[in-house]
């Protein structure tokens, strides 16, 4: 079945650019995004972790976020400082800011991926910068300092709740208008459960929400939602492979 409705909670601009995908396609696409970004509540701090950074001997970036917010305050980088990006859509952001040589997953986007690469098996004595927002998942942190390193946390924005008119969407889920929700953080799962509210949990609950990796996927059902979509990778060329199967199937 074509002309799928799909609710897109990324937050912009991965939001905007995603649901263009999926217009191209022959779907129909709805920008909700259920986070918003802001500068971290110690923008000191975060100023002067960047004036280090060309001490370092690798930069990781966890997020798009994270290399927008940093370019403009990254200095001068001496060629000894390698950048690594947890994912595709990090490292095509590095690339878009002109640093071509970013190590990243060849197909396991994701900490673990970026943790198994060889790079990172002997880092005794390695300075790591790792720059990413606040509250997120500390698991390349602990496991690179066990394995030796000197981790510098450089915590370059806060994911918020927006504040926005709910109404349309929730016109939307009444009309049963919405045959899938992209949510690929846990944090955008979250608010928009809260965002909703209690009085459309009825409908919303029931449709199926598309993820990008099974931690969220868990999480997701914690919260309660009944049918939820894994996809094969971390990118938005995987959701729209999940989309298109899915379409088949119907």
């Amino acid at each position: 079945m074509s002309n799928l409705h799909i609710l897109v909670t990324r937050p912009e601009p991965q939001a905007a650019e995603l649901c263009t995908l999926i217009r191209e396609q022959g779907d129909q696409a709805t920008s909700f995004p259920t986070i918003e970004f802001a500068p971290p509540s110690d923008l000191e701090a975060f100023h002067t972790a960047m004036q280090t950074l060309d001490q370092q001997d690798w930069l990781i970036f966890i997020s798009p976020q994270a290399v927008r917010v940093s370019i403009p305050y990254l200095p001068v980088l001496p060629p000894n400082v390698q950048i690594a990006a947890v994912g595709s859509g990090t490292a095509k952001a590095l690339h878009a800011a002109h640093y071509p040589q970013v190590l990243h997953p060849a197909a396991e986007w994701h900490s673990e991926g970026l943790l198994d690469l060889p790079a990172f098996q002997s880092v005794q004595n390695k300075k790591i910068a790792i720059i990413r927002g606040a509250g997120g998942r500390e698991f390349i942190d602990q496991q690179l300092a066990e394995r030796g390193a000197q981790i510098t946390i450089i915590i370059a924005y806060e994911r918020i709740l927006p504040v926005c008119d709910v109404q349309p969407y929730l016109n939307l889920l009444r009309q049963r208008a919405i045959d899938s929700i992209v949510c690929t953080s846990f944090e955008g799962v979250r608010n928009l459960k809260i965002l909703i509210g209690e009085t459309a949990w009825p409908e919303l609950q029931t449709i199926p929400v598309i993820v990008m990796s099974g931690r969220v996927e868990m999480l997701a059902r914690q919260l309660g939602f009944q049918t939820i979509w894994v996809t094969q990778q971390a990118s938005q060329a995987a959701i729209l492979d999940l989309l298109a199967e899915k379409r088949k199937g119907r």
